[in-house]
């Protein structure tokens, strides 16, 4: 086009004219070349740009996965932070690590690359930083991290909600697969995984009509006959096939495919950590403490926001280690045995703990706990049954305090009572709880809880429970009437339970009472998870309840409040958004 421009120009008989316009043609074409230079070198920019803009949002992404890996390898990380930081405002007792323990990552303001923690494998180029707000930690059970990844001129933030893996992921965890020797009366050889005890031992099965809507996890074999798996099934098992099938039923329905194999999820050896909640001398550790009952203890729950405590042998409810400084505190109750306080026979009526745990302990034997008793001492209007009946021997221990009272009236002492281990001990850290709870709680027990009614929400999107006992968390199911050979007993309660909970026994079983009597009670009904050391059984043959489980959803991402954890355990991003960048490349607050 240029070159036939310029033939048509030599025509002409206007040489000056001619040469202007060949110079300002000579100049347009150095402002194209100019300008394609421009854009060329401009888009190189915007590409190089755009890579950083991207890197700098793994970087966050790298961030996140770090602080997860620390928490993960120490349970204690989530009271790292940087307590001057604006996010951590809410945060409870943060502090930076010192020393070989020093985190870049907790660093806030303007710095060079020093103040931020490098991406493993970046040579440099990619660095991250992170803020911690743990002020739900306690109630929930989560972190909530805000990570800033920076490479080159660009910052990129993530929030992440992490939240510890724990038995409260399935809507039935078990670790052996037999039932609690301690209550079946079978070799303590039994009490171990199925290709190791003996042969001979008692299975229990998940039987024909049972139904577990959520994900499943056994350490041990499974054994099936007809039940029906709605969610993923996964084992430990070291056998082949992975489950059995037990003789003359049907195979499962493994409605998310068959069981696959997993590595083992360990139970702590004891719950034994959660009194400390009830500290009031550890204030670091323990900002907000519960409440501690002793001896048998009544606690109902109350629809319109409160519970109602019966606690005859509670003298301290905020227990220190320095003598004198157990406290009351009215959230708790206050003991004593005028009407509306712990030791009267109607209890005392309180505020529920939300975002808290009960804990009830055995009466303590050592005389500088500030509620031991001395062995022949007892509460005002508390009276101590004993003896035995039937054969073999069963212990008929039990208590009465006004209308707080087991055995109850007509109830036959149950088939598991022994002398060594009474269904209803006079001196036991046994939690006894019904109603409907408005609030988040957990309730954990030294000896046992007993279920002896509905557990119900009254709001079933906000409110949350856990039931954490040492040993058995018991369906109350009472009979009179009862004869151990052949087992006969006739039931004193209506037909069906419903239970809304996140339920762990740590050392023994989640069971009903005389399950093997009594004639059909129904459907127990529970929505939450449960976790055992051993498999409880509900029902034997046409006697007792038929399963039916349902996993609250809502356990995914949030936990009953100081609920119990494995022994070792991974953390899970159970949220996670883009947000505006927390800090600008050099450090300083702002996007």
């Amino acid at each position: 086009m240029i070159r036939h421009i310029l033939k048509r120009l030599r025509r002409s008989d206007d040489s000056g004219y001619v040469l202007a316009v060949v110079i300002g043609l000579g100049l347009v074409m150095l402002l194209m070349i100019a300008t394609t230079l421009t854009m060329t070198t401009s888009g190189e920019q915007k590409s190089d740009t755009d890579a950083d803009w991207n890197a700098a949002l793994a970087a966050a992404y790298a961030g996140v996965e770090d602080y997860k890996s620390r928490v993960a390898n120490d349970t204690s990380y989530a009271r790292y932070g940087n307590p001057s930081d604006p996010y951590s405002a809410t945060s409870t007792n943060l502090s930076l690590p010192t020393g070989s323990s020093a985190n870049a990552a907790f660093n806030i303001g303007p710095g060079d690359s020093t103040t931020w923690a490098t991406v493993a494998g970046s040579g440099g180029s990619a660095s991250f930083r992170y803020e911690i707000d743990n002020s739900k930690y306690g109630s929930t059970g989560v972190i909530r991290l805000r990570s800033t990844g920076k490479v080159g001129n660009e910052t990129r933030s993530v929030i992440a909600d992490l939240k510890q893996n724990g038995f409260n992921d399935y809507v039935y965890y078990t670790n052996f697969e037999v039932q609690d020797p301690t209550i079946s009366g079978e070799s303590a050889s039994c009490g171990n995984y199925q290709w190791i005890r003996p042969g001979s031992c008692q299975n229990i099965q998940f039987a024909s009509g049972d139904v577990l809507r959520g994900k499943v996890h056994s350490n041990d074999r499974l054994l099936v006959c007809g039940s029906d798996f709605k969610g993923a099934v996964s084992t430990a098992s070291q056998t082949s096939p992975l489950y059995a099938i037990n003789g003359g039923c049907a195979d499962a329905t493994w409605e998310a495919g068959p069981p696959v194999k997993t590595q083992s999820i360990d139970m702590p050896p004891t719950n034994q950590t959660m009194p400390l909640e009830t500290r009031n001398d550890l204030p670091a550790q323990v900002p907000n403490p519960g409440c501690m009952y002793t001896g048998p203890t009544s606690i109902k729950l109350n629809s319109n926001g409160t519970i109602t405590v019966i606690s005859p042998w509670t003298k301290f409810t905020n227990i220190s280690a320095t003598a004198g400084g157990s406290t009351n505190p009215a959230g708790c109750g206050k003991p004593g045995t005028a009407s509306g306080q712990l030791g009267s026979t109607g209890g005392a009526t309180f505020a529920t703990p939300t975002d808290n745990l009960i804990f009830v302990q055995n009466v303590p034997n050592d005389s500088t706990d500030p509620n031991y008793w001395t062995s022949a001492a007892k509460p005002t209007s508390f009276t101590c049954n004993t003896g035995t009946t039937g054969t073999p021997a069963r212990s008929k221990e039990g208590f009465v305090f006004g209308s707080f009272a087991y055995p109850t009236t007509n109830e036959s002492a149950p088939l598991t009572s022994t002398v060594n281990a009474p269904a209803y001990g006079c001196r036991n850290g046994d939690a006894y709880t019904s109603g409907t709870l408005s609030g988040h709680l957990t309730i954990a027990s030294q000896n046992y809880i007993y279920v002896v009614g509905d557990l119900l929400y009254n709001n079933n999107q906000q409110d949350l429970l856990g039931l954490v006992a040492q040993n058995a968390v018991w369906i109350w199911n009472p009979m009179k009437s009862i004869v151990a050979s052949p087992a006969s007993g006739t039931a004193l309660l209506g037909q069906n339970r419903t239970i809304y909970a996140a339920i762990l026994s740590v050392a023994h079983t989640f069971q009903v009472q005389n399950y093997q009597i009594g004639g059909a009670r129904g459907t127990l009904k529970v929505v939450g998870s449960i976790a055992q050391n051993f498999r409880g059984t509900v029902g034997q043959g046409s006697n007792g309840f038929l399963k039916d489980y349902g996993y609250d959803t809502r356990l995914t991402y949030s936990s009953p409040p100081k609920f119990l954890m494995p022994t070792s355990t991974t953390y899970n991003t159970t949220q996670v958004a883009g947000v505006p960048a927390a800090f600008k490349p050099d450090g300083s607050f702002g996007p």
